[in-house]
């Protein structure tokens, strides 16, 4: 870092996130401009992501192979199977810019997640629906945009409080959330899967991070939503971006951890959420129907 030489000090940078701070949120991000952009994607194929990252996306691999023997063509986002609707996103994606769903709704093909959540919703509301069991697959969901995880929690439960808390100062908020999934200006009833006789899941995994595990923590507290799988693999706090003093880059775990309240106690979501119903075996998340004959069972 001394060095005074810009190549060495990315070099220490990314030994830095890679192998001292190495959490799933930390990356090195980019070299110093006197070293030349090139510079990054020779550090990383030469030392990879840093182990835990690297464990991680290969876990995911694991699990997204398990899928492929019974999707090869890839899952859809919205999936139907007797009386029961598969919901299913690897991230969670931020509405793009030139989309606005107050003027055309949202379909099948949407890409984004408050696209894909409120075409589901409405899908499953509509009339003569024959969906009694609705099925959240995070299995392989590696987090993203949180206030699009905060609108997907609130679709399902009808409202949703999400909590942060600043581990260095110990400041505390709480954020109380109500969604407009079928765009009529209006936040009702038709808007949340609450309150409609159905019976709601969430698949999880170790692969499910960041916000893919914030929203099984947050489900976990409602008891509104069973939790299919294996206990999430946390990821509490909120990213953030650093630069070097020489103008390179890294992501890191920002102080802001991602909590919910109880009792008047702030709890991060860090350990993860432990499943209702434990699935031993990758094809139990992907052999969909004799997972709906199971729900069949539990209900």
């Amino acid at each position: 870092m001394l060095s005074g030489e810009p190549k060495q000090i990315d070099v220490a940078t990314y030994y830095l996130a890679t192998r001292y701070l190495d959490d799933i949120h930390t990356k090195y991000g980019m070299p110093c401009p006197a070293s030349g952009f090139d510079l990054r994607k020779q550090i990383m194929e030469a030392g990879g992501e840093g182990p835990a990252r690297d464990a991680s996306f290969a876990l995911g691999d694991e699990f997204k192979a398990a899928r492929a023997k019974y999707y090869p063509d890839g899952v859809p986002a919205y999936e139907e199977i007797g009386d029961t609707a598969f919901i299913t996103f690897d991230a969670f994606e931020a509405m793009p810019d030139d989309v606005d769903y107050y003027k055309t709704a949202p379909t099948a093909d949407a890409k984004d997640t408050m696209g894909i959540i409120a075409y589901s919703v409405q899908q499953i509301l509509r009339k003569d629906s024959p969906i009694k069991n609705v099925v959240l697959d995070l299995s392989c969901n590696g987090g993203g945009a949180a206030n699009t995880a905060v609108y997907t929690v609130a679709a399902f439960l009808g409202e949703t409080n999400l909590s942060v808390e600043d581990s260095f100062t110990g400041a505390m908020v709480t954020n109380t959330y109500t969604v407009d999934t079928n765009f009529d200006y209006k936040f009702d009833s038709k808007d949340t899967l609450a309150d409609k006789g159905l019976n709601l899941y969430c698949l999880e995994s170790n692969v499910s991070f960041s916000c893919g595990n914030l929203v099984p923590c947050l489900f976990k507290q409602s008891s509104d939503v069973s939790l299919l799988g294996e206990t999430s693999g946390g990821g509490a706090c909120a990213v953030q971006w650093i630069s070097t003093a020489t103008g390179g880059a890294i992501r890191i775990s920002s102080p802001n951890r991602l909590s919910f309240l109880k009792n008047g106690s702030f709890y991060d979501v860090d350990r993860g959420a432990d499943p209702d119903y434990y699935f031993g075996k990758k094809d139990s998340y992907y052999d969909r129907e004799k997972l709906v004959e199971f729900l069949h069972t539990t209900m």
